[in-house]
């Protein structure tokens, strides 16, 4: 009898240790996983912001190729969609795993932006674009120059340091089209 109390006390000891000793390796294995994903709040920001750039670039990209009547405009305008939402997606990817919830939309400025190129046609369509598009990628090219000094995130900053270098391509092409348009290809470098 004296054996049959025992065996049951350690029964009972076991199925009571099994869901603690369960239950802390969560709680263990939670506390990891968040502090390893934290991102800063500066860096949180700024990669709503760059997702923000994206979303524009992809809207205006999807108008524009519908509407450019140049064939390199309209090419370009492609590229802009595909190549932003590539960098969007990888983006995307980052901030869910750093619990970051980016915009769904472009931004409101933008739109507008948007809506007034919808009254313009043809050929002036096509240069009043590539003057937006190098005038954007130019401004895009400092941001994130800038943000690369300060991103503390080394995922965010390898995705920044990537985006930085397709940006910088981006402009170069748009300065090109925009000089064969007639549009202000721009006075600012690309090169650092």
């Amino acid at each position: 009898m004296r054996f049959t109390h025992t065996l049951a006390a350690i029964a009972l000891g076991a199925v009571l240790a099994v869901p603690a000793a369960y239950a802390q390796q969560v709680k263990d294995l939670f506390n990891k996983s968040s502090a390893d994903q934290k991102i800063d709040n500066a860096d949180a920001a700024a990669m709503k912001q760059l997702a923000q750039a994206n979303l524009n670039e992809i809207e205006g990209g999807k108008g524009a190729a519908a509407k450019a009547q140049n064939p390199q405009v309209k090419q370009f305008a492609q590229k802009m969609v595909t190549d932003h939402q590539q960098m969007l997606n990888e983006l995307q990817t980052l901030a869910k795993s750093k619990g970051v919830a980016l915009p769904t939309s472009g931004s409101l400025k933008d739109q507008a932006q948007m809506k007034i190129m919808e009254n313009t046609a043809g050929a002036d369509f096509d240069k009043k674009y590539m003057e937006q598009m190098v005038k954007e990628h130019q401004k895009d090219v400092q941001e994130t120059q800038d943000l690369l000094a300060k991103a503390k995130d080394p995922q965010f900053k390898a995705a920044v340091q990537k985006a930085h270098a397709k940006i910088q391509e981006h402009l170069q092409l748009a300065q090109r089209i925009a000089s064969q348009t007639g549009a202000a290809a721009g006075g600012t470098s690309s090169k650092k």
